[in-house]
């Protein structure tokens, strides 16, 4: 995957050279890239109109990365492009020594990976409105309709309160606030950093929120998720303690007081709102995407034992493994919770489950999916 990843960035590299031809006016290219992305080029102040032209490229690339350098422009045509970015899950990188400012820096948020290079130039300030004076000269003032509309996009990104009044605070006159790696951390906003060949991801310097989400999570496996996935506690427990321990090593302690209270809370919300086994299973696939061991390292039954072609892939399929374990958990607590009839009936009918499953053969996606459905015909 990190191979692939270098070539597109070396791929969208050499068309940086593009970048120095434009100086007056925004232009947007697609270009071709590689592994199926597109490379989307927005380059020059955001202008009436910019919105259009991005959509109108957009709506024909499924896959894509946009490289930015822009001094900013109209807010809503800005968000306009991101929330198109966003909706998407297009990636976004500001280039080396390349500018993004203002609502560019909108826009580079708005990526679903965002990469910077160690010498990006991104920075940030409130939205103002310019008025003409009687003797001919301009005066700033900042829009509050504009930072409204800013503030309210970055929170559908679920950007913390801290990056949201980050990206609005610096009034006309003042210096831009910059955003470089340290302080994207500090702002709770994942980025890759890419430094010549190598790129430091967000999983390796995690922020603060990150953390806080992990320990939560992990507490909450420990609480909930132990029968279900057949782990111990104190394997979720001490997986809870490693994460904080590291993050104090960082940050010190005391951000995460008062954070850990509003994770947690959130959390019991999340719970009482799907279920506990629902939660459990996101918040395996969660911290799995995450690369972050769950303590599941095989499904319910003994690979070793493996006949079918569905057994083994499942035995083969990660994605499989936390679901057929849940789906074990259910089986033993209906066989010991009903009545003899309906023990008998219930187990015919997870025979004829197992059946149709089996009918997927070694098609992963038709495994998941049955599953997925069994799962909810038992209100999970």
């Amino acid at each position: 995957m990190m191979n692939r990843l270098l070539i597109t960035l070396g791929v969208i590299s050499l068309l940086g050279t593009l970048f120095s031809s434009q100086a007056h006016a925004a232009e947007i290219q697609a270009y071709p890239g590689e592994n199926g992305y597109q490379v989307i080029m927005i380059t020059g102040p955001i202008m009436k109109g910019d919105g259009d032209a991005f959509y109108a490229i957009a709506r024909e690339t499924p896959k894509a990365f946009v490289l930015l350098t822009s001094p900013g422009g109209l807010v809503e045509e800005g968000i306009w492009i991101a929330a198109e970015i966003a909706a998407r899950g297009y990636h976004t990188w500001v280039l080396p020594g390349a500018g993004c400012h203002s609502i560019c820096a909108v826009m580079w948020v708005s990526g679903a990976r965002r990469y910077m290079d160690k010498d990006s130039n991104i920075s940030v300030h409130a939205a103002y409105e310019m008025a003409i004076m009687a003797d001919g000269s301009a005066k700033y003032s900042v829009s509050g309709s504009a930072n409204a509309k800013i503030g309210a996009f970055l929170n559908e990104l679920e950007l913390s309160f801290k990056a949201i009044e980050y990206f609005t605070r610096a009034a006309p006159g003042e210096p831009l606030k910059p955003i470089t790696p340290d302080i994207a951390l500090w702002l709770d906003i994942d980025a890759h950093i890419v430094d010549g060949e190598e790129i430091a991801r967000p999983k390796d310097r995690p922020t603060p929120r990150k953390i806080t989400d992990r320990v939560v999570q992990y507490s909450g496996m420990a609480a909930y998720c132990t029968d279900v996935f057949g782990v111990s506690e104190e394997f979720f427990r001490s997986q809870a303690r490693a994460v904080l321990s590291a993050g104090h090593e960082v940050y010190g302690g005391e951000v995460f007081a008062g954070l850990l209270g509003e994770y947690s809370d959130a959390a019991k919300d999340e719970i009482a709102d799907i279920g506990f086994a629902r939660w459990c299973l996101d918040v395996e696939k969660r911290l799995r995407s995450q690369s972050m061991d769950t303590g599941i390292n095989g499904p319910s039954f003994n690979c070793a034992k493996a006949e079918t072609p569905t057994e083994f892939a499942i035995c083969r399929s990660e994605d499989m493994w936390a679901l057929d374990r849940a789906m074990n958990w259910i089986f033993f607590i209906y066989r010991r919770n009903t009545k003899s009839s309906v023990s008998r009936e219930f187990l015919r009918q997870q025979r004829d489950w197992l059946s149709r499953r089996d009918e997927c053969s070694d098609n992963s996606d038709c495994l998941i999916r049955k599953y997925q459905s069994r799962l909810i015909e038992f209100g999970f």
